[in-house]
């Protein structure tokens, strides 16, 4: 009897331990349900896990390391890289970082492996033939512009008016200006339903809208200050 009123109380005091050892868990990570270990960008688009010895030697900064070891942020190799080398605004990486705040989010390109045409290389100026911006500065080539194709594992394409997906256009919004990109650009209902303006930041020409049925463009038209005012 004594051996096994022994083992009873180990078996309780084991279980006992477990127990409080998940709720020391919950409490500093949340619910279970709050712990989204899904990847950014769907399989076989995005990073696996990223290395932080890539960055050994280079002068991405700070900002940079924090977006990139985010589990809300996904990104192309191409897109990567970019990040690493330092060709990424900081302002842009600023936004995207506050956008990972409350969504998970995939950036299929920034400047390289970016296309407005297929077979175009791209340069200083968007090429003619697209929409009508041909001619006009190209905020990618300078490393001012990210392109969402995903958000919280869904694409934008088909779900313009999905809940994520708006609250990707609120959160823009709400940025300060001044720190508030200013060349926003999504699908049609995506900005129809938002229902900002210029002065937030969206461009609502039509032809450019059409073009971006399948990602969110985010962009800086200059390299200071932005050109929205509220």
């Amino acid at each position: 009897m004594r051996q096994g009123s022994n083992f009873l109380w180990f078996l309780r005091a084991a279980v006992g331990a477990a127990i409080l050892l998940g709720a020391v868990l919950l409490t500093a990570c949340g619910s279970v349900e709050d712990v989204d270990l899904t990847p950014a960008c769907p399989t076989g688009v995005g990073r696996g896990i990223w290395d932080p010895g890539s960055l050994e030697g280079k002068d991405a900064g700070p900002e940079v390391r924090k977006l990139l070891e985010s589990p809300r942020f996904g990104a192309t190799p191409q897109a990567v890289r970019d990040l690493e080398r330092g060709i990424v605004d900081q302002r842009l990486i600023a936004a995207l970082r506050t956008l990972t705040q409350e969504h998970r989010i995939c950036v299929r390109a920034f400047k390289e492996g970016h296309y407005f045409l297929p077979g175009v290389e791209d340069g200083p100026r968007i090429p003619e033939g697209y929409g009508k911006a041909g001619g006009l500065p190209n905020t990618h080539y300078y490393g001012r512009a990210a392109d969402v194709w995903w958000v919280d594992g869904k694409p934008v394409e088909g779900n313009a008016t999905d809940q994520d997906v708006m609250e990707i256009g609120e959160i823009l919004a709400g940025i300060p200006s001044g720190r508030r990109p200013d060349q926003i650009i999504g699908p049609p209902r995506w900005a129809r339903d938002l229902g900002y303006g210029n002065q937030r930041g969206w461009i609502l020409a039509p032809d450019q809208l059409e073009l971006h049925r399948d990602h969110i463009h985010i962009g800086y038209v200059n390299g200071e200050a932005t050109n929205e005012t509220r």
